[in-house]
Parts: C-alpha cells; structure tokens; sequence
C-alpha cells in the first residue's frame, strides 16, 4: 500500500469564500482591461486560448461550485474526468437563482457586461467605482507603488521603475541606460513589453508613442539579470489578505510556460539558496500589509499573485520582490491548488501551457504524451504520469496538462 495519497489539502484550500460560486474562464482579462470598455471583442487567438482552456476552473474551483461550460466536448470531459475526481458540477441556467458569488479570471468592465447579458443580477456585479478601481489596480503603476512601500518598510528592492507620461522623457530613460525595460501599463502573456539597449530606435519610439497615446504612459524599469523567476500567491476576502503558497514558474519569450508542481516547503527550499527564508517571510508579511491597503474599498474578492525574481547583483543574489502584480486568478494559483487537491505526497512534477502553431499537433503531442507517460491515480489523486486538464481534439492549439514524477522535474 502506497502512502501520501490522502493528503489533507493545504490552507491554499481553505481560502475559499464559503458561498456558492460561478467560475468562468476568460483569459483575455487583461487585453480588456487595456481597452478598457465594456464592448471589447478579442482578438481570435485570445477566444481560442478562452474556448481551447474553459475547463481550467474544474481544477481550482471548490468542489461544491459551479463551472461555466458550454460545449459538448467540455461536458463530455467533465464527466470523464469526474469518475476518478471530486469535480465541481457543470453551470446550467436553472442553478441561475442558486448562485451567489461570481467568480472569472479577472474582472473588467467588458466581463461585468458580459455577466449583464448572461442574466445576473446586478447586485452580484462590482459597481462602476469598483470596476475603476480593480482596473487602476491592475496597472503596472501599482508595481511602483508596492515597491516603494516596501522600501519604506526596510526591505531591500532593485531601483524603481519610472512612470513616465511624456514621450522624450521615455527616450532619454533609454538613452541613459545599457539596458532597460519598457512596458505598457495594462498588458498580458509577454505582450506590451521592449527592451532598450542604450538607445532609443525607431521600434522603441514607435513604441513608447503610442502606449503613451493609448494608456497615459509606460512604465520604465532597470535590467535585472534574472536567476530565477517565482511567485507569492495570496487571497483576498472580506478585507485581508493572506499568502497562500508559490508558484515556481517558468515563461517563454515573456509568455507563461508551465510551473513546478511541488509541495510549499519543497519550493521555499528551492529559493533559499538564493534567498534566506527569513527574508521571504518578512517579504510575505509586509506584502499581506500593503496589499490589504491597496486593495480596501475596491471589492475585489479572490486570489491575486505577485511575481518576484531572484537576481545577479554582480556580488551576489538579491530579491526583486514585486516585479509584476496579477490582480486576478493565474497559473501559479492553479498549479498550486491542483497540486494540493489532486497529487499525492512526495512526489513532484510539472504543469505546462503549450501553443501549437499546426493544427492536428496538439493531439499529437497528447496521444504521445500519454503512451511515455502511463498515467496512475490513487484516490481520487495523480500518483504518477501525464494527464491532460482540458478536453484535446484535432482542433487544438493549445493545451494544459501535467506530467507527474521525479523524473520530469
């Protein structure tokens, strides 16, 4: 007999609002909070990531909520999947009167517009201000904010990032700098985002330009030169915010990737070969602090992450311990819950999302992904093996999965 297949979930698990949830997927969050209207269309690779991923909330929602899916395949997935894990039911429009919490990805005005539309009444939806604020909270400003408050509180920080609203002022930030970054303040998946190389050409003036013209002004920022990337995940209900885990995380050209799927302890340990634990402990709680004062007064109820990077100082490793705030659901909340739900003890492995550029290879990659990787569940939990998140069919281009086992960390 196996044991560490009954692991009590963690406290990631017990963040939940106690009342009955709605969750919908809808990544293309933080392009509508760019637009900022509630009429925004996205693009077709945004509503293919939308349609291709819907059942992601299946493996993060509370097991007595209820997930927005509205395919076949979806449905068919669900109750697949539902044989062997303790899975939240399927959204139907007669439970409409039953919920009482709405929950997507992120909250934009173009989402509470689309729960409008949806039937919901009004008083489930955040307000016009509330809608103002989380968008003003989600801007790449509020970095700056938190970096200063940290500083403010004794934690060590890399240089702060510029707000700059004015076009030759963003170029002579260029100029006087070997390497730095610019980046719009609302943007998502490794878009909005250019490097400066001691000189502002033609494509970074273009660029500064016209984020500019569209969102106010960009954000300017020092080189790092990254060791390793992470994140603090935390919650926030009823006016506190608390950590609830990491999320060791890897990206692609400025895109997420995947993470490692691994107990808590075993990624704190991770990092404090680079950083004391000590210091992360007093990063958490300084961050639980001033989030909890940002955050008043704006409605937001749910997970949000900060993303943080251990950096080459050139005489030794140092913390940047808020290079990007995701005031929304994210991957590293999603790898982090799964983990805690539906893994066994002791064991590690990796959760990634992958784009395919041909259709048909997406089932390719499954169909030899599960033959490398047999999988085997034990409880209702992954005790080894691939295992696929969403439904894959010939059409798709991406996909979400996890590979279970020492053997692919």
């Amino acid at each position: 007999m196996r044991i560490g297949c009954k692991r009590v979930n963690s406290s990631i698990d017990k963040k939940v609002c106690k009342v009955l949830k709605l969750h919908l997927f809808n990544p293309e969050n933080d392009l509508a909070l760019a637009d900022g209207s509630f009429n925004y269309c996205p693009p077709p690779a945004a509503m293919a990531i939308a349609a291709e991923l819907a059942t992601l909330p299946l493996w993060y929602a509370a097991a007595n909520d209820v997930v927005y899916l509205n395919s076949d395949i979806h449905k068919e997935f669900h109750a697949a999947m539902a044989r062997s894990f303790s899975l939240p039911a399927i959204y139907s429009p007669a439970l409409k009167e039953s919920v009482s919490s709405l929950s997507p990805w992120g909250w934009s005005a173009q989402m509470r517009h689309r729960f409008k539309a949806m039937g919901f009444d009004r008083f489930l939806l955040p307000g016009d201000e509330e809608i103002v604020k989380m968008r003003s909270l989600s801007s790449r400003v509020l970095t700056i904010n938190v970096l200063a408050a940290l500083n403010g509180a004794g934690i060590d920080t890399p240089p702060l990032p510029c707000y700059i609203e004015n076009i030759d002022d963003a170029i002579a930030f260029v100029n006087s700098h070997d390497r730095c970054v610019v980046k719009a303040p609302w943007s998502g998946s490794g878009k909005g985002i250019m490097w400066g190389i001691g000189r502002a050409e033609e494509p970074m003036v273009h660029f500064c330009r016209g984020v500019i013209r569209r969102q106010g002004g960009v954000v300017c920022e020092h080189f790092l030169n990254a060791k390793q990337e992470f994140a603090m995940e935390f919650h926030a209900v009823d006016g506190k915010v608390e950590f609830v885990g990491y999320s060791l995380f890897t990206a692609e050209n400025g895109a997420y990737s995947g993470n490692l799927l691994a107990a808590d302890e075993e990624i704190e340990r991770m990092l404090s070969v680079y950083i004391p634990k000590e210091k992360l402990a007093a990063v958490k709680e300084c961050l639980c602090d001033i989030m909890q004062k940002h955050l008043a007064g704006s409605g937001y109820c749910g997970y949000f992450g900060i993303d943080m990077m251990v950096y080459d100082n050139g005489d030794g490793y140092r913390l940047n311990p808020c290079m990007e705030i995701n005031l929304r659901m994210n991957m590293g909340v999603v790898a982090r819950l799964f983990y805690d739900r539906f893994v066994c003890n002791d064991v590690k492995g990796v959760y990634r999302v992958r784009f395919f550029k041909q259709t048909g290879e997406a089932l390719r990659t499954h169909v030899e992904l599960q033959a490398v990787h047999p999988l085997r569940v034990e409880n209702g939990r992954v005790l080894k093996g691939y295992m696929s998140l969403v439904p894959v069919t010939s059409g798709n281009r991406y996909i979400a999965y996890v590979i279970i086992g020492e053997d692919v960390c």
